[in-house]
């Protein structure tokens, strides 16, 4: 019997059953395929996807255009200073980063100049309306002594809107520093005027309670037609003040509200005349008062 010969063509027999191979399985399982791959391309989903990115693209551009060309309308409320212009570096940045053209400044400079907030702001509107940091702005603008608070923000497309509340000085404190209205004390360059301002001083911790006597005694003072020029207390708690017209009278530590009381009871009711040419006056007493004049030699003692 001669051997079977192996040849290369297909066969649709299985040697070891001798019987047809049933190819209708895969027939299906690739028509099953192709459906679902042309069902997935042809879906409602796939086809509305491209016109619905080109209706948001769309809307967006719109939404830009509106902005810039009515962002005089937007910002039309915000007034004061503004500075065009800055002569900021040209940098290479994204299309959408503009250029910072504007600084509104919302509220008036005194204390505080111009060139101090230009000098600041060249160093933060280089990178963009986008890129620039307001924190971190807002914050080194708090470090100038004469701003006590400040705040920064953005208005599309380019402008920069800039708010400062400047320290006010009330009053000298101690040699060279000042003391704002809340008691707090600043170390400030000097604008002028702060000489003509009353010089108060003492111990570390006691400006509120000094700023809030001052206010005090000076009301008390005022109906007798003086002025505080210098108010001062030491250490031990005693206070000592300096009118304008260069008095000086000494309160001392204990009743010190009812012995200045006393003392412009007394004033008013015609004792001015004797007090012409007084240099001092001491209401350290139980009863009374002593009196120091210029041009004698001897104190004078006054007693209800």
């Amino acid at each position: 019997m001669s051997e079977r010969r192996s040849t290369g063509s297909f066969s649709a027999y299985d040697d070891r059953q001798n019987s047809p191979v049933d190819f209708a399985p895969i027939r299906a399982e690739g028509r099953a395929r192709d459906a679902v791959q042309n069902d997935s391309e042809n879906s409602p989903v796939s086809r509305a996807r491209l016109p619905r990115w080109f209706l948001m693209l769309a809307l967006t551009g719109v939404a830009i255009i509106a902005t810039y060309q009515y962002r005089d309308l937007i910002v039309s409320a915000m007034p004061d200073v503004e500075w065009p212009g800055l002569n900021l570096p040209q940098v290479n940045r994204p299309i959408i980063n503009r250029a910072i053209n504007t600084v509104r400044m919302e509220s008036p400079l005194t204390n505080v100049t111009e060139q101090e907030v230009r000098s600041l702001l060249a160093r933060y509107t280089d990178s963009g309306f986008l890129g620039v940091d307001v924190q971190d702005l807002r914050d080194e603008l708090e470090q100038n002594p004469w701003i006590h608070s400040a705040s920064v923000r953005r208005v599309w497309p380019d402008i920069l809107v800039i708010s400062l509340q400047e320290e006010i000085a009330v009053a000298r404190w101690k040699e060279s520093e000042l003391i704002n209205e809340y008691g707090m004390v600043f170390a400030a360059p000097w604008r002028g005027g702060e000489e003509g301002l009353p010089q108060l001083s003492g111990p570390t911790g006691s400006e509120s309670l000094v700023l809030s006597n001052y206010s005090r005694f000076g009301d008390v003072i005022a109906s007798a037609g003086f002025r505080i020029r210098a108010l001062a207390v030491d250490e031990r708690g005693s206070w000592q003040m300096e009118t304008a017209d260069g008095v000086t009278i000494r309160l001392g530590r204990e009743l010190v509200d009812a012995r200045l009381s006393r003392f412009i009871d007394a004033y008013r009711r015609g004792l001015n005349k004797e007090l012409a040419d007084v240099a001092s006056i001491d209401l350290r007493y139980s009863n009374g008062f002593s009196v120091s004049k210029r041009s004698a030699a001897s104190d004078a003692v006054a007693s209800r």
